[in-house]
């Protein structure tokens, strides 16, 4: 059953088996419910709306998801808040779940534990991260697949961060569709950040969004529940929301819904074109806290700049000047870890070199970190590094990137090698690693990129010469060509010879070479069935007709 009675009875926790829960079936109908909230939020039946809330809210299916979600599949699982409580088991889960469901109507917000981990552009600079204990976590998951719904059925089309089913590239390919082309319109992007936008976003106003959603008062709990700083002690929370909270991004997503509509951001209604950006419409494309402006000139983008920073001043937040710019788009700017820069008449969106420097200086450390350590230790360090940064930026133009890195990474490999082995010469050193390398590689690729060993069999008949490259023929030797004579049981040597050519029904490759003159041809085997050109050197193949003639039976004396 997806919903407990209005009392909500104690959940027994010998009822609950942890490891014996199909979840198949929690997940429908949680996904089920939600999608009826997004549809009801789409036709804005907005009773149905917060009756579909309501139930889910109540749901024994949601409990179990949320719960299963933060202890056992999120990667912050082994972080504890303030009270150092993890859940590791299968019977600590279902404990938490029982208290989960239990305290749904009477559960207080406890205060978050305050650290702090260092920036993604700056490593001198850190961010704080606010870690609420487990059973909020699991509150807020829930509170989340309740209030998610309707607000996906609201948010901007070209908003993308932290939602379901969108990622950075669909944000980088929209800004690529809007001003790729020779005869690209918006040229000049207005590239904004928001200074500290989790810590300072307005309490009120972003109640005010949420409006009656069942949940609310959870909702204004977690944000007053204040800040405990080990060293500092506890202090309230007056503005913001935690970063490390599991609605958190969902929060920012509803402050900042409506800033399209404020940069000027105009759709075409009706007509084939439903959906598309008006002629002389400025383009916004949003990630969290991070976006992008596309203008027609400098001076809209000023424009645009104006109308944002008064729509974000009542909401407590203010521009980042030290990276908001206005650029052309033959300047370039980054975003997301891509660089954008037209060049001539072609927009190319290209890795950024602060995001190829910090992939250099990670792969250094973890080198040094591995002196000592054995190849497969290496090879398990470093391929989930380069394989989720190769797939991050295989959209974009990346080869001689790839390359670059590729070599980068081969001299770090080759420098490990020879530290472990000092004594060896550098050929033993090769011979030893380069096998090892080739069964599987550690350099980076290009997507689908293989490598072919120098000897590789074309197919069952034809293997390549050593020294010849990928796809290149074996020119076949006579026998492979006229055959043998043809045994009882079995058809001509035409059909059984090992020219693969030949079987195919494709014309064998001519050989280069004098033309020499014409000479009679002479009869050979029948068994061979084929026709040869006579007296010449055995491979020499230029006589060989393209397709057998008949001829004239002898005449009988």
């Amino acid at each position: 059953m997806v919903n407990g009675p209005e009392d909500l009875p104690r959940l027994d926790l010998d009822a609950v088996d942890w490891d014996s829960i199909v979840w198949a079936g929690p997940a429908r109908e949680v996904e089920r419910l939600r999608q009826r909230i997004f549809k009801a939020a789409k036709e804005e039946d907005w009773p149905k709306v917060r009756n579909l809330q309501k139930l889910l809210l109540r749901s024994r299916s949601n409990t179990l998801i949320s719960v299963r979600q933060v202890t056992q599949r999120n990667a912050g699982r082994m972080t504890a808040g303030i009270d150092g409580e993890v859940v590791l088991t299968s019977d600590a889960r279902a404990d938490v779940a029982v208290r989960v469901h239990q305290s749904i109507r009477s559960w207080q917000p406890l205060a978050v534990r305050r650290v702090y981990i260092p920036k993604g552009g700056n490593s001198k600079k850190l961010r704080p991260l606010g870690i609420p204990v487990i059973i909020d976590r699991c509150h807020q998951a829930r509170v989340k697949n309740a209030l998610e719904p309707e607000w996906e059925a609201r948010f901007e089309p070209r908003s993308y961060g932290f939602r379901p089913g969108r990622s950075c590239q669909d944000a980088v390919k929209a800004i690529h569709t809007s001003s790729k082309g020779s005869h690209a319109k918006r040229v000049w992007a207005l590239d904004a950040d928001l200074a500290a936008a989790f810590d300072r976003i307005g309490h009120i106003q972003l109640l005010k969004a949420i409006g009656d959603f069942p949940g609310r008062g959870m909702v204004a709990g977690w944000l007053k529940a204040g800040v405990f700083e080990p060293g500092k002690g506890f202090a309230p929370t007056g503005e913001g929301t935690p970063q490390g909270g599991v609605i958190s991004p969902l929060l920012m997503n509803v402050a900042l819904h409506g800033l399209e509509e404020a940069a000027g951001v105009r759709y075409i209604a009706t007509g084939v074109r439903a959906g598309d950006i008006k002629p002389g419409s400025p383009t916004l494309i949003r990630y969290a806290d991070d976006l992008v402006v596309l203008c027609h000139s400098q001076e809209q983008a000023v424009q645009v700049k104006a109308r944002l920073a008064e729509w974000l001043a009542p909401r407590g937040l203010v521009f980042n000047e030290d990276k908001t710019q206005i650029v052309h788009l033959s300047q370039g700017f980054d975003f997301l870890g891509f660089n954008v820069r037209r060049y001539g008449r072609k927009l190319l969106v290209k890795p950024s070199k602060a995001a190829v420097a910090r992939l250099r200086t990670r792969l250094a450390a973890e080198m040094r970190a591995l002196r000592g350590s054995n190849a497969l230790a290496v090879i398990a360090r470093l391929n989930p590094i380069i394989k989720g940064w190769a797939a991050y930026y295989r959209g974009a133009v990346s080869k001689r990137v790839f390359a670059s890195l590729d070599h980068y990474l081969w001299k770090l490999l080759y420098k490990w090698s020879t530290w472990s082995h000092s004594d060896k010469p550098k050929h033993w050193i090769v011979d030893r690693y380069s096998q090892q390398v080739q069964e599987r590689p550690l350099g980076v690729r290009c997507p689908r990129h293989q490598r072919l060993r120098r000897q590789v069999r074309l197919d069952r008949h034809r293997p390549a010469h050593p020294g010849q490259g990928r796809g290149v023929t074996r020119r076949p030797g006579p026998g492979r060509v006229l055959g043998q004579p043809a045994t009882e049981g079995q058809t001509s040597a035409g059909q059984l010879h090992d020219a693969p050519a030949h079987q195919a029904g494709r014309p064998l490759p001519a050989l280069r070479g004098p033309p020499s003159p014409r000479r009679a041809a002479t009869r050979v085997a029948r068994a061979m069935g084929t026709m040869v050109a006579a007296n010449r050197p055995q491979g020499d193949l230029r006589g060989l007709p393209r397709s057998p003639r008949k001829t004239r039976p002898a005449a009988r004396r």
